[in-house]
């Protein structure tokens, strides 16, 4: 199976994305040196930032890879588990406390938000699907016949 040379635009992002993972996880989540009391204050503020960053991130990549199936998916899988996760918190602000299943399953959430996998995965899908060859008379995809 033929694969494409990932962009050198990918690797910047994947190293901005290994960075503010490798940042929130080791200064937020299990720091090893003793924390400023604002930070555990502030922790679920800084995950919200380190999930916004990360969607950012991806969606500039992935706009300068200019592939219409990848920020799809980018979008659609973030702004759900985004949307699951914003609601299930002003339901729990604002009607009763979330069943432990429910509330149980914001944490793993968050973390596939903030780490890079869906990112390298995309990547790879990237790699290897088969785009149309690009006629460079008309910057326009071939039309299979």
């Amino acid at each position: 199976m033929p694969t494409t040379r990932l962009p050198d635009r990918y690797w910047t992002g994947l190293l901005v994305l290994v960075l503010a993972y490798s940042l929130i996880r080791l200064f937020v989540y299990e720091p090893f040196v003793p924390l400023a009391p604002w930070v555990k204050t502030y922790r679920q503020e800084l995950r919200w930032v380190n999930i916004t960053l990360v969607y950012l991130v991806g969606i500039v990549v992935i706009r300068r890879l200019q592939v219409g199936w990848m920020l799809f998916l980018w979008n659609l899988v973030h702004l759900a588990l985004i949307g699951y996760l914003v609601g299930a918190a002003l339901y729990e602000r604002f009607v009763a406390p979330m069943p432990y299943g429910i509330r149980g399953s914001a944490a793993p959430l968050i973390e596939f938000l903030i780490s890079p996998v869906y990112y390298m995965a995309l990547g790879l899908l990237y790699a290897v699907v088969p785009r149309p060859a690009v006629n460079p008379a008309s910057d326009q995809p071939d039309q299979q016949r």
